[in-house]
């Protein structure tokens, strides 16, 4: 290697060990949240499979016990029955399924993310 002339800037030790830190943290935080938000994907999947088979639910109440003992067969425990809540609408009869739910994510002891999703989904829409 040659004298270095002026103005001429290496990539130094330090700016690599510092984008390192940094990738690793991305990646940390991700294995973390990225599973939260397939669980999430899952959730929101069972809802609209349940959904389109709406019409051969004779009541709401039958369709939210489907949807909570599908969301148990696939091992989605998140949500127990307390959260779901499955409507019929009084004019056109169709149903619509909603959740809202928090999940938390611990970073550190005294420091926690928390994620908050709002699956949906409604009949004919």
């Amino acid at each position: 290697m040659g004298p270095k002339l002026q103005g001429e800037a290496g990539v130094g030790t330090f700016a690599v060990l510092l984008w390192i830190v940094l990738l690793a943290v991305v990646f940390w935080l991700g294995s973390k949240v990225v599973p939260l938000f397939y669980e999430y994907w899952n959730i929101q999947t069972i809802f609209q499979e349940q959904i389109q088979k709406g019409s051969l639910y004779d009541s709401a109440g039958e369709l939210e016990r489907v949807v909570i003992d599908e969301l148990a067969f696939q091992d989605l425990n998140r949500l127990g029955a307390e959260d779901i809540e499955v409507q019929k609408g009084p004019g056109d009869g169709r149903y619509h399924i909603f959740a809202e739910y928090e999940a938390v994510v611990p970073l550190s002891e005294r420091i926690r993310l928390v994620v908050t999703f709002k699956p949906e989904a409604r009949e004919g829409g």
